[in-house]
């Protein structure tokens, strides 16, 4: 009966890159007291074909804990403004995102990022290095696939490259075609679970999801415009993290879903295993929307990464 995405922040727009207005919300932290609590932000990007209202469960259990919670819309998605057909770029995206953490954390600053948000994150620290090292204290990477769609999806066979190509060529036909559009829009707010809508995006799920969370996830799916959708998957066609790992220094968390279909649970251990920090933490019935079906599992791992990467560091004493 809960009413999931209603849950909403203090609203506001941040100039993005090209001038062009992305939406946030921002929950302000609660701190237990002065002398011990942690202070920072929690600062969430979300993934492909998703809007921030996918964090309702992080909104819910973490906001107005002690630290601030951000939640924002990527570039064309949910409220913020769209760019021209083929310009959204990974590149693009995190420099979207270091506009919303320039506005928004005042202080230190931790980013969660799912999926395709995670490899916004991943991109940030690596194109914003300087920011990044005064600002970041750590990342929580969810779901977030080591290389490209295709590659993930096929599987690491030895021989994947001609099948891997393959697949990403009819994964993008299918985004690009309006038929899938019309089968969205047409089951919005259908409670049916046979519907072809609802089995398509069960896939994102483990083996046994509430149904409400699969339509759920359907709806803000169809609330993405179609182009919007093509050009967030064209950008994640060629995407390899290995390179951007390498860099990275702060302490990270990659979560994974043991029932993950879209992305293989050994990428985001071989992940953990690149990062200098990386710590590796596989929940073993979620699938690919483990911030949903599995929200009190990551919410408590965040939370307590978050403790110990924003806790409160003592001043120096005058001379």
């Amino acid at each position: 009966d809960e009413p999931l995405g209603a849950i909403r922040g203090e609203a506001s727009t941040v100039e993005g890159p090209g001038g062009r207005r992305l939406y946030t919300e921002r929950f302000p932290g609660s701190p237990r007291s002065a002398a011990s609590a942690a202070s920072g932000t929690l600062l969430f990007t979300h993934g492909w074909c998703m809007t921030e209202a996918a964090w309702h469960y992080q909104k819910r259990d973490l906001a107005g804990d002690r630290f601030a919670l951000v939640t924002w819309d990527l570039p064309g998605h949910g409220h913020s403004e769209a760019l021209p057909r083929d310009h959204l770029s990974l590149d693009h995206a995190a420099d979207a995102l270091a506009a919303v953490i320039d506005a928004h954390a005042g202080g230190d600053v931790v980013l969660v990022g799912h999926s395709f948000g995670g490899a916004v994150t991943i991109r940030y620290l690596a194109t914003h290095p300087e920011t990044a090292k005064r600002r970041v204290r750590g990342i929580v990477l969810v779901s977030t696939p080591l290389m490209h769609v295709a590659r993930a999806v096929a599987g690491r066979w030895p021989w994947a490259g001609i099948e891997a190509r393959i697949l990403a060529g009819v994964l993008e036909r299918a985004v690009r075609n309006g038929i899938t559009d019309r089968v969205l829009w047409r089951d919005v707010g259908r409670t049916e679970v046979g519907r072809l809508s609802y089995r398509v995006v069960r896939v994102g799920f483990g083996d046994r999801p509430l149904p409400s969370h699969v339509r759920f996830m359907r709806d803000v799916i169809a609330s993405v415009p179609p182009e919007v959708r093509a050009d967030t998957f064209r950008t994640m066609n060629g995407y390899d993290a290995r390179t951007d790992l390498d860099r990275i220094a702060v302490p990270a968390l990659v979560v994974a879903g043991a029932r993950d279909r879209l992305m293989s649970p050994a990428d985001s251990m071989a992940m953990a295993s690149r990062l200098r920090r990386g710590r590796h933490l596989l929940l073993p019935e979620a699938g690919h929307a483990v911030f949903i079906e599995a929200h009190e599992a990551l919410n408590d791992a965040v939370r307590r990464f978050a403790a110990r990467r924003l806790a409160r560091r003592p001043r120096p004493r005058p001379p």
